[in-house]
């Protein structure tokens, strides 16, 4: 009983370890071309339910990435009317910039967030050009 308990772990072990390879997959798919930028506050905000699903963030933690996660939500309902809010942009670089200097984040997560940043500073560089 004790070894089937123990390859059973094992098993499920490799297969969360193959979904989340998976994940990093998929993503990477995702921002392949152009056609990711009309939808980059949801494709960001992904990222972010993905990486803090783990139950490791401290209460306020949660409170500051729930705010986020609704900033990008009404940004990427304002983008699709054509509508852009600078200060809201910032809060929500600030706070995936907080997220992605955590150091309980396993590395490739924190390369994820970082990889966001990059492309929410690029949008707010040209987000002009973008909705040409």
């Amino acid at each position: 009983m004790k070894q089937v308990m123990t390859a059973m772990l094992i098993l499920a072990s490799i297969a969360s370890i193959a979904s989340a390879q998976d994940w990093y997959h998929d993503r990477d798919a995702r921002y392949q071309g152009d056609h990711w930028r009309a939808q980059i506050f949801s494709e960001v905000r992904s990222d972010l339910d993905h990486i803090w699903s783990a139950p490791n963030a401290s209460e306020k933690e949660n409170a500051r990435l729930d705010r986020t996660k609704d900033e990008l939500s009404k940004m990427q309902a304002d983008l699709d009317q054509g509508r852009f809010d600078n200060g809201l942009l910032n809060d929500v670089i600030d706070s995936l910039k907080k997220s992605a200097d955590d150091e309980r984040l396993l590395p490739r997560d924190r390369d994820v967030l970082n990889d966001d940043l990059n492309r929410l500073h690029d949008y707010q560089r040209n987000h002009k050009h973008w909705n040409s």
